[in-house]
């Protein structure tokens, strides 16, 4: 393969070699687990000006001087650029958001079509692993990041160290002297074709295998990084960007499209270990009062995978959390298969009983999921694979989580309610937009989609129907909602606005109550009845979803709601005085890690002021920067 390498160089830079002719590999170096690297890097950043500083390690050369093939002279122009998103970036406070851009170095030459294209950043390990004590990774309060697509110990500095191969790291002369990292387990951002910059990972289309074609292979991706302000700036990281490859059927000349390639073109680990969902979450309330159970449904990929069967794949899936639970757990042999809904992956619910919290914030738990066949970080190669050196650990794939944490006590029933201000930013397209016509990357619409997403016992879980119920008040006939009518389309439900005199849920899953009132004809009087306080507290109780809305103070009828909410049993009333006023907002204060904001890392608000409530069980979800409450979870007492 380094041969062929070689001599496509002469292909890249005016040769005559022609590069649809596959060139002869030498069978002695044939790698059938591919992860290769294609560039590292000495990342510098500046947080008084921005200026990102960029220095290719070049003598980390392998034989084919792989990282050359990313930079001038050899390339025409940079395969890797760098661009702060300056809007978004907080440097003062750490806050680094950057869009990376990567070129396939070998465009057209269809046989070198990537799989698994992962540009990892390489941060100081601030935790060091239970099960496996060499396996260290960024604390929940040190440099991290923070939009993490996996986790992986591929390319690490500490472990790589067969200096000068295909299958080792090397720290260049030209990176600035003194700066070592010592993280092992490393979190990346996937490249692949049909993901857009601030897409997550999963959704991509997994039936082309996170491939990286090699015709109009330019992609994009957003890095946030959070660094420890407590260090001395410049802010810096190693970065290192690994691919994987293994040679096409020759019967495919000259395309090579994905099915060319065996399985192993893919990552021989797991592709996925994502959190789908929490049935169940564990409580802190003090020093001395904490505890519960974590019920999660967890989805595993594994491109190897087939027909589902996922755990063939799979030697053991280890949780460990200092913080939640004293001792590592296998749970391979626990997990209850619950999914399929793609060949090479399996959503399974695992239980893990009777943990103690040290606090709200900051409870990571550590997933790795070791591989079966192969089992180890050496290379597959028809050889001496002693020739290199790998960590001394199985091969696996990680994930690191921050489990959310509620401050209720499990005593009583609880149904919860969800206060989201603002019609137009969560319902319409128009508030998806800036004035250019451009898409904002607000996670409005992520956000109702996981709160509607919910598997709730009771009766009202098996509809699919949303209502949103504006008969009370009115006020909104001229404003679209086709925004969250396509998220419900998407999730397979069905949508009505609907203007009933009294509260009717019949046949729905979800009812989004509008709270606007207009100077004429009024509001009804009375607003609500203790009766439709009731058949509220009925309908959450026996599986619906209920939202309170309002589109903003000057249309609010306080008086009203605040007498709904004294019948529902809730210490809450509408704030009004939206700060700044009358105008857009954005906010990345994702108050608490929780499964409602997954997806969602920036909201957007439209001068709407603030829900208050006094009520300590109350769980803030986002807030302004002016800390203004704007989403809330609130938990009613059930009888």
């Amino acid at each position: 393969m380094l041969m062929a390498i070689t001599m496509l160089v002469g292909a890249c830079s005016g040769g005559n070699t022609d590069p649809t002719t596959p060139p002869q590999t030498p069978q002695t170096i044939i790698s059938s687990q591919g992860h290769q690297l294609w560039g590292l890097y000495d990342i510098s950043i500046d947080p008084s000006s921005g200026d990102i500083d960029i220095v290719p390690l070049r003598t980390a050369d392998f034989s084919a001087n792989v990282v050359r093939f990313l930079q001038p002279p050899i390339a025409p122009i940079e395969l890797m650029s760098m661009v702060l998103n300056a809007p978004e970036s907080k440097l003062l406070e750490g806050l680094v958001v950057m869009d990376i851009t990567l070129r396939h170095p070998f465009p057209g030459v269809t046989q070198f079509r990537g799989f698994d294209v992962w540009g990892i950043t390489l941060l100081d390990g601030g935790e060091t692993g239970q099960h496996d004590p060499t396996a260290k990774f960024p604390s929940a309060d040190g440099s991290r990041m923070l939009n993490p697509d996996g986790f992986t110990r591929w390319w690490n500095m500490t472990e790589f160290t067969t200096y000068g191969t295909i299958f080792g790291y090397t720290d260049g002369h030209f990176a600035k002297p003194g700066f070592t990292v010592d993280s092992t387990v490393n979190p990346y951002k996937v490249f692949t074709e049909g993901l857009d910059v601030t897409q997550p990972y999963y959704q991509m289309d997994f039936d082309n295998r996170s491939t990286y074609p090699t015709i109009d292979g330019v992609f994009t991706r957003r890095f946030k990084l959070q660094f420890d302000v407590s260090g001395q700036p410049p802010f810096r990281f190693k970065y290192a960007i690994g691919a994987n490859w293994a040679p096409p059927d020759p019967s495919y000349k000259p395309t090579f499209p994905i099915e060319a390639y065996p399985p192993q073109a893919n990552a021989a680990e797991a592709y996925m270990i994502k959190i789908e969902n929490y049935e169940e979450i564990p409580y802190w309330v003090d020093e001395f009062v904490s505890g519960g159970n974590i019920i999660f449904n967890l989805t595993i990929g594994d491109w190897q995978a087939t027909g589902g069967n996922v755990l063939d794949q799979i030697s053991h899936v280890w949780l460990e959390s200092p913080t939640l639970f004293g001792t590592p757990i296998d749970v391979k042999n626990t997990m209850e298969f619950v999914e399929s809904t793609h060949s090479t992956q399996a959503t399974y619910k695992l239980t893990i009983n009777d943990v103690h919290p040290q606090g709200l914030d900051g409870q990571q738990m550590l997933i790795t999921v070791e591989s079966a066949n192969p089992n180890t970080f050496a290379p597959q190669i028809q050889g001496d694979p002693n020739n290199f050196d790998w960590p001394d650990a199985p091969l696996a794939a990680y994930s690191l989580v921050n489990v959310p944490i509620t401050n209720l006590t499990p005593q009583g029933d609880y149904a919860y309610v969800y206060f989201l201000p603002d019609w137009c930013a969560t319902m319409r397209v128009q508030c998806t937009q800036n004035q250019q016509g451009q898409p904002w990357t607000s996670g409005n619409q992520p956000l109702m989609a996981n709160i509607m997403g919910q598997d709730i016992d009771g009766y009202y879980n098996d509809y699919t129907h949303v209502q949103v119920w504006e008969g009370k008040f009115g006020g909104t006939a001229g404003q679209n909602s086709d925004a969250l009518a396509q998220t419900c389309s998407n999730l397979g439900y069905s949508f009505q606005r609907t203007y009933n005199d009294y509260f009717d849920p019949t046949g729905s899953r979800v009812v989004i109550v509008v709270g606007l009132s207009w100077p004429s004809p009024g509001p009804p009087d009375p607003a609500f009845t203790q009766q439709e306080a009731a058949d509220m507290q009925e309908f959450i109780a026996n599986g619906g979803i209920l939202f309170f809305m309002c589109e903003a103070s000057s249309y609010f009828y306080v008086d009203g709601f605040t007498e709904l909410f004294d019948w529902l049993g809730m210490l809450m009333e509408y704030g009004g005085g939206a700060t700044p006023e009358f105008t857009d907002g954005y906010t990345e204060n994702i108050v608490q890690p929780h499964w409602m904001t997954e997806g969602v890392d920036l909201y957007h608000y439209y001068s709407v002021g603030q829900w208050v409530t006094e009520d300590p069980f109350v769980l803030p979800v986002i807030q302004t920067e002016y800390d203004e409450k704007v989403v809330l979870l609130y938990p009613l007492p059930l009888e």
